[in-house]
């Protein structure tokens, strides 16, 4: 190779960086004054609203750190997620923090940097401290970090969502959340910087019934900005609507849960539950994305079988001849043991035939399709289709409707918040504290007048309201009626006892389904007992001997009046 060659080479190099700088400088020309977008990129940026000052807070030292790394940001992200970890393995917390801030400048509008490392501090971190005040701490550290992102990220709803979760998961559910809530309540540093971020924790809405501010309320102010944010046409990223949606009404609940169980019972409570309650009512009219087509509005479940019902009947009204003969054929194919009761009134019912009605019910709706094709004129076969189609709509909405009130629990929610805004519930809490109070103190006939106040209420309450005895509150009445048998030194509940079947199925089984606790109330724990004895299969191997069946009833005293058999199992209560 000549030196003709190699210059000429040089040259044809030089020559195309040159061509390929043009289009650069054209494309990532900035923006200037009067009018004048700029190239592609800055025109793109405008478009989708991705310019730094669209997505939040520009950091000067943010933007220096980039230009610093000379194009290998990647590199020194990663080897900084590295030392960050040494410094939380070897307890250098100066270190460790100052490392996260450097993460964070390198990697502003990278969600996960801030949520990962605010966790890191929040729940890894805290927990290597064996004071709580420094737990606290740490804990505010990480809920301030995840604020800073929230600066450089104001359309980054996952991290409103985070920071709402962390102010109340974090503080109101640790082990450590009496003192997390009282430091909270009293952080008068942490609620100055909370106002610099909009969030009024000097309202009522933020307030406690002490007057403070209460974690729970402050994490659903945060909350209720994302809801903002994402009526205001922001997507929800990286999270369910449904999820994103419930824990906001959710903190409500458990801002009422908490004060109860720190001896608030009185209207205080009353009121909390009460806002609670319109939460909750106010999030089932929330229209909620689906993976489907449309949403759906949770409150409205009955709403849409009612319209359903509506278009069956106008359908069998087209086809009322046909539809009838059809509907005659089911009702004959029935089984003897359900043709007896499908038509009677429901309050000549039992209970699980009440429970099996809806079934035969929905059994007893014939094919559509063939009774539209049947139709004599077009007029009335096009309306019949149209029906039909209809008809299918309702029913796919019911059915995600339905699924989705389950995933979450919906109506036990429902049930909680409205049972527990009345006053008698109030009074059944405040008389069990007092009648644990009492009993601490050794004043065992005070405390035995309070717990039997307490009983008798609960017994009328958990009638009105059967879903209840899913709730913890049910797994620490029960630890209060062991307490009452302690203190009245006895062996066995006696037949009068206001809660012997609650008392009864929680010895069994730690936990109670509704259904089960209903149909007792109705027809007498004997009667279940004997129908589940007799409906039982004894499994393949030890016919004839129950005793590796027998449920265990370790904990408390069995009745007196009820003869328990030994081979029965009652199913398991349905987890919250």
């Amino acid at each position: 190779m000549n030196r003709t060659t190699s210059f000429r080479r040089k040259l044809i190099y030089l020559t195309v960086m040159v061509a390929m700088l043009i289009p650069l400088y054209l494309l990532g020309q900035p923006a200037g004054g009067d009018g004048d977008l700029g190239g592609r990129l800055s025109v793109m940026r405008n478009e989708y609203n991705i310019a730094e000052s669209d997505l939040g807070e520009i950091s000067p030292a943010s933007e220096t750190m980039k230009l610093a790394s000379l194009g290998l940001r990647g590199v020194a992200a990663t080897l900084l997620w590295n030392k960050a970890h040494e410094y939380r393995v070897m307890h250098e917390w100066d270190r460790l923090k100052a490392t996260l801030n450097n993460i964070a400048l390198l990697q502003p509008h990278f969600d996960k940097v801030w949520e990962h490392q605010a966790h890191n501090l929040a729940y890894n971190v805290s927990t290597e401290f064996d004071d709580y005040r420094q737990r606290y701490e740490m804990v505010r550290e990480g809920t301030e970090f995840l604020t800073r992102g929230l600066r450089q990220n104001t359309n980054a709803t996952r991290l409103v969502w985070y920071t709402g979760w962390f102010y109340g998961a974090k503080m109101g559910m640790s082990d450590e959340k009496e003192q997390f809530r009282r430091l909270f309540s009293e952080d008068e540093l942490l609620h100055e910087s909370l106002k610099n971020e909009n969030i009024a924790v000097d309202s009522p809405e933020a307030r406690g019934p002490l007057g403070k501010p209460d974690n729970w309320l402050v994490g659903r102010l945060w909350l209720n900005h994302g809801y903002d944010i994402v009526d205001s046409g922001v997507k929800i990223r990286r999270q369910t609507p449904l999820n994103f949606y419930e824990t906001g009404p959710k903190w409500r609940l458990k801002h009422a849960e908490s004060i109860e169980s720190e001896g608030v019972l009185d209207q205080r409570a009353q009121n909390a539950w009460l806002m609670a309650s319109d939460d909750w009512a106010s999030f089932g009219q929330r229209s909620i994305p689906t993976t489907s087509s449309f949403t759906i509005k949770l409150g409205e479940l009955d709403i849409l079988k009612a319209q359903r019902s509506e278009k069956i009947e106008q359908f069998r009204m087209l086809n009322q001849e046909v539809y009838d003969a059809a509907r005659d054929e089911l009702i004959e194919a029935l089984p003897d043991e359900f043709k007896a009761f499908y038509d009677l009134p429901s309050d000549q019912l039992t209970f699980e035939q009440r429970q099996i009605l809806p079934s035969i019910l929905d059994g007893l709706i014939p094919n559509l399709k063939p009774i539209a094709k049947s139709a004599q004129d077009d007029a009335t076969r096009l309306a019949s289709v149209n029906l039909i189609d209809e008809i299918a709509n309702l029913n796919e909405r019911i059915l995600k409707t339905n699924g989705y009130r389950t995933q979450i629990n919906y109506p036990y929610w429902e049930a909680l918040a409205l049972a527990e805004q009345e006053e008698r519930t109030v009074e059944a809490r405040r008389l069990i504290y007092e009648a644990e109070k009492a009993n601490a103190a050794a004043e065992l006939d005070e405390s035995i007048r309070l717990y039997e106040e307490a009983f008798a209420i609960w017994e009328k309450i958990f009638d009105d309201y059967p879903l209840l005895t899913l709730d913890d509150t049910a797994e620490d009445l029960f630890d209060s009626i062991r307490r009452y048998m302690v203190v009245t030194d006895s062996e066995e509940i006696p037949e009068d006892f206001p809660l012997i079947e609650f008392a009864m199925m929680m010895g069994e089984l730690g936990r109670i389904d509704s259904r089960d606790y209903q149909r007792i109330r109705e027809e007498g724990l004997e009667q279940v007992m004997q129908d589940r004895l007799n409906s039982q299969e004894i499994a393949p191997g030890i016919e004839g001997d129950s005793s590796q069946n027998i449920p265990s009833s370790e904990g408390i005293p069995q009745p007196v009046a009820v003869e328990q058999p030994q081979d029965v199992s009652l199913p398991q209560g349905a987890d919250k």
